[in-house]
Formats: C-alpha cells, structure tokens, sequence
C-alpha cells in the first residue's frame, strides 16, 4: 500500500537576534531546569563629572523539562567529544570551574 504523501507548513521567526552569553546559571526545581543565559558588558559612564562603572545586561532563558535536560546534556557531551577529536581537548584555566551562589532562597550553579 502506498503512503500518502503529506504537506507540512513549517513557519520560523527569524526576527530574533543571535545572543551571545559570557554567563551562565543552572536553576532546577523537581519539575523543571531553566538554563539563564546571560551577556554581561561593563561599561563607564559619566554620572555628575565622576566616572562610574555600569552593567548592561541582557538574558534569555531556556526552560527544560528534566527528561529534556537529560537529552540536552547528551547532545552536548556528543557534541562537545566530536568538537574534541578534530579541533584538539577543551582546556579550562585554571581555578575555572562551577561555582555556586545563593539566589532567591535556593543555590544556583553558574558559569562566569
């Protein structure tokens, strides 16, 4: 029997800009981790003829199921392993590594 061929619309929004994130924070609750992607750029500004120094933040955030996040993690290692055996191991500096800051009543992992 042959199948019937089906029409698919598929419709991207293409608006939204790249986001680039020199920060990350890891959040979990029992039924879902939200991955907070940030860009932190620092700035001076002149405030009353004193130079201070400012933050421009921008963030978006990724909510995952934990079956998702699993999956997500999986790819990632994949994908981290196939980076690896062509372009060489992925060094981290030293004293580069998780840490762990209190936010909001609970402990957030980030990445700065």
């Amino acid at each position: 029997m042959a199948e019937a061929k089906k029409k698919v619309h598929v419709n991207v929004d293409q608006n939204k800009d790249s986001f680039y994130a020199n920060n990350l924070a890891v959040f979990n609750n029992p039924t879902e981790f939200v991955l907070d992607f940030a860009q932190v750029i620092p700035k001076v500004d002149m405030i009353q003829n004193e130079q201070m120094i400012s933050y421009n933040i921008k963030h978006n955030s990724i909510i995952l199921e934990p079956k998702q996040a699993k999956i997500f993690l999986n790819l990632l290692k994949e994908n981290i392993d196939k980076y690896e055996h062509k372009f060489g191991k992925i060094k981290l500096l030293k004293g580069e590594k998780i840490k762990k800051k209190c936010m909001a009543g609970g402990f957030s992992d980030y990445i700065d």
